[in-house]
């Protein structure tokens, strides 16, 4: 009786490690594991740059440590420095931008958003009169690499004034 249960036995044994084996097979294939087709196969790295974009082609809200370096009555009076945290956001389905700050583009005037490589570029015409001369657009980058905030305005005569340089990170709401 014993000679007639081992091969029942060796073929339960069997039929369980292939169960299992074929089981993880066809998971790791439905969560793109394991690809058969060679032709469509992504390197780590192509997956990150495909990850990279879809991340980036949505609507990003970030806080800023800001340092503000604000000129006196005009352009060549000392500078008051002191630092603020501002928001800002991204929408890269609208192409369009804004950070709330002394020289804001706000939420409800966006303005257009550029991107170049690594860099997102929001600017906005702009006529107003500040530091003794015309205010003739205002605008900010944001390096999506390194956080790297910059807010500028461009004057009359074409000089572009630093106002604000910080880091950004993104805004997590809660639920967590």
């Amino acid at each position: 009786m014993q000679k007639a249960e081992t091969p029942r036995i060796a073929l339960i044994s069997i039929l369980g490690v292939t169960t299992v084996f074929v089981a993880a097979g066809w998971l790791g294939y439905a969560n793109g594991w394991v690809n058969f087709d060679n032709s469509t196969s992504q390197s780590a790295e192509e997956r990150l740059k495909i990850n990279k974009t879809q991340r980036s082609m949505e609507d990003v809200t970030l806080i800023c440590e800001a340092n503000y370096s604000m000129p006196g009555n005009d352009l060549d009076a000392p500078h008051k420095v002191y630092k603020e945290l501002v928001a800002a956001g991204v929408d890269y389905k609208n192409m369009a931008g804004w950070y709330q700050g002394v020289f804001s583009i706000s939420e409800s005037r966006k303005g257009a958003l550029v991107v170049n490589g690594n860099k997102a570029i929001v600017s906005r015409p702009a006529m107003f009169e500040r530091f003794g001369t015309m205010v003739t657009s205002e605008q900010f980058t944001l390096d999506r690499d390194t956080g790297e905030f910059l807010q500028s305005l461009t004057v009359k005569d074409g000089r572009k004034i630093e106002i604000i340089k910080g880091y950004c990170g993104k805004l997590t709401k809660a639920p967590f």
